[in-house]
């Protein structure tokens, strides 16, 4: 059974599941989200398919809901979903991914949450994560049990924790577009990481200002990979700690933009 793994990643957590879980399937493909949408229609032939992405906002980042409503799913015999994020069962991810699938005539298998180091971090008030290796650990070995249960079909769901629903969807709309909520703060040396690294090349440095244009998706890659650590998401992200997935560059996250 090939297997296509189509994947998003702001900060390198779910670009280094879909890379794991790639490693233990033979014959699969690992397939970037952002590139696929380039080219219309999104023809998906794998009978075997992965949808791997971080909770943004509680919810599906909008990449992957527009990925949803525009694929087709020719020959998909088992569908399964893997979500990253400091808590990723709290939310209504794998409850929506399930009726964009249903909305395609697809059913959906399997979905899974890997814990990870936090990245996206808006409205959420966070510590300094301890032992950082060890949550990537444990994370490495979740993947190697997921694996497992792809390779065998499983029908399988974690329990996620969507108390409000289609709220977390509303939110997540909310935020949609909101440039103004990045901002630089002194000590930034123009070194064109932001503009660089951004999935959706939406970062400009004109002259001694960098500017956001009106394609934000808020995955925080310039956050979290400015190399001055000055790039701030309103007053939330103030002295909190910037963090990407250690195995993942920027290169790596500024790729997906590639059409596959």
């Amino acid at each position: 059974m090939n297997t296509a793994l189509y994947y998003f990643s702001g900060t390198g957590n779910s670009l280094s599941v879909a890379r794991s879980i790639n490693n233990q399937l033979e014959g699969s493909e690992l397939l970037p989200i952002v590139g696929c949408l380039k080219q219309k229609p999104i023809k998906v032939n794998a009978q075997r398919v992965g949808i791997i992405f971080p909770l943004h906002f509680m919810t599906v980042p909008r990449i992957v809901r527009e990925f949803l409503k525009e694929a087709q799913f020719v020959n998909a015999e088992y569908i399964f979903a893997v979500v990253t994020g400091l808590n990723p069962k709290i939310g209504n991810a794998l409850s929506q991914i399930e009726k964009y699938l249903n909305k395609a005539g697809v059913k959906f298998n399997a979905g899974y949450f890997i814990p990870m180091v936090a990245a996206h971090f808006p409205y959420v008030k966070l510590s300094k994560i301890k032992e950082p290796q060890k949550l990537y650990q444990e994370a490495q070995d979740k993947v190697l049990k997921i694996s497992e249960s792809i390779l065998q079909l499983k029908n399988e769901f974690d329990k996620e924790a969507a108390v409000f629903g289609d709220l977390k969807l509303l939110v997540s709309k909310k935020q949609e577009h909101k440039e103004s909520f990045l901002s630089v703060g002194e000590g930034c040396i123009r070194c064109g990481y932001c503009m660089q690294v951004c999935p959706f090349q939406n970062i400009r440095l004109n002259g001694k200002q960098v500017e956001w244009l009106d394609n934000c998706h808020q995955c925080l890659a310039c956050l979290h990979f400015c190399s001055r650590s000055v790039i701030e998401y309103k007053k939330l992200s103030i002295g909190k700690p910037r963090k990407h997935h250690p195995s993942v560059s920027l290169n790596d996250i500024a790729l997906q933009r590639q059409i596959p």
